[in-house]
């Protein structure tokens, strides 16, 4: 019992729920067979739904009056969270899934360098090894070798910093929720993903009304999937450092194409099935590490 007593060990505990939770989202994002624009009108209005929903269900009903939001660390989980979504559907659309996911495998290291100057936290030599092995394991995994490998050009390079501003932004967001404990940051990031689906009905085009089927798919992830996994992700990063986080939620990076697997056929290659082993291997030693007693929250 007393290791549910440590803060750490909760938090670790809720991250490790949220990035499970958060594995089927590939699948459903296949399933739905939008282009990337239309995705994120309806991915983050959904979501803003929901996350609105929860918020006054378990914040505003408890409380019963308005939070104040008139502060920067409000706006500046807003305008992540807007980035976040924004960035991954515009990139999914222009570059290789394989590159994206390699440009968001870097929020660890994102996360690691923010709250060393936001919360002055410091860092142990064991974690900057296993996000390095885990960044290692997830180049394998994703990039592949020879035909597999995607090409470099203009739509590649452009994907890949808008993941990479896909991993700052997630970084950024743990950050802030872990430095202000006072800040209703569910609401705030469904205003974000409200922007999100704003900025995307502004430069969608075709027809905006999907069929059943992949209306279907897309609604389950956006109400259901997005909202509970990052909603507990973000109450983990009170807990446990951003860095913890962002690197137990690479889990869906490894976890998502098994879902592909299942339930669209595509089986993993050969490099997948390595990169991925490596991931875990890294993560159960890192969690193993980060749950003893006398682990300290700063390592």
């Amino acid at each position: 019992m007393k290791r549910f007593q440590n803060g750490n060990n909760v938090g670790i505990a809720l991250a490790i729920l949220g990035a499970l939770l958060l594995t089927p989202d590939t699948l459903l994002m296949r399933i739905s067979e939008l282009d990337g624009v239309t995705m994120l009108v309806w991915r983050g209005g959904l979501s803003g739904i929901a996350y609105i929903l929860i918020w006054a269900c378990f914040t505003l009903r408890t409380e019963r009056k308005m939070p104040t939001i008139w502060t920067s660390n409000f706006a500046i989980i807003v305008l992540s969270q807007a980035l976040n979504a924004g960035f991954f559907s515009l990139a999914i659309a222009m570059a290789p899934v394989a590159v994206v996911l390699m440009a968001v495998a870097t929020a660890p290291i994102f996360a690691v360098v923010l709250s060393r100057f936001i919360l002055g936290e410091a860092l142990s030599k064991f974690s900057i090894i296993v996000a390095l092995l885990v960044l290692l394991g997830l180049s394998i995994s994703v990039l592949g070798t020879g035909s597999a490998a995607p090409k470099l050009d203009g739509a590649t390079l452009l994907g890949a910093g808008l993941g990479l501003g896909v991993a700052c932004s997630l970084a950024l967001n743990f950050t802030i929720i872990r430095k202000d404990r006072s800040v209703p940051f569910v609401l705030a990031i469904g205003i974000g993903a409200f922007l999100a689906a704003g900025l995307g009905a502004f430069f969608v085009q075709g027809p905006f009304l999907p069929p059943l089927e992949n209306l279907t798919a897309i609604a389950i992830t956006g109400i259901i999937i997005l909202p509970v996994s990052f909603v507990t992700l973000s109450y983990a990063a009170r807990f446990a450092p951003s860095s913890t986080v962002s690197l137990i939620m690479l889990l869906e990076t490894v976890l998502g194409p098994l879902w592909v697997w299942w339930g669209l056929g595509e089986a993993p290659t050969k490099n997948m099935l390595i990169g991925g082993t490596i991931v875990i291997l890294c993560l159960v030693g890192f969690l193993i590490n980060q749950g003893r007693p006398n682990t300290l929250i700063n390592n």
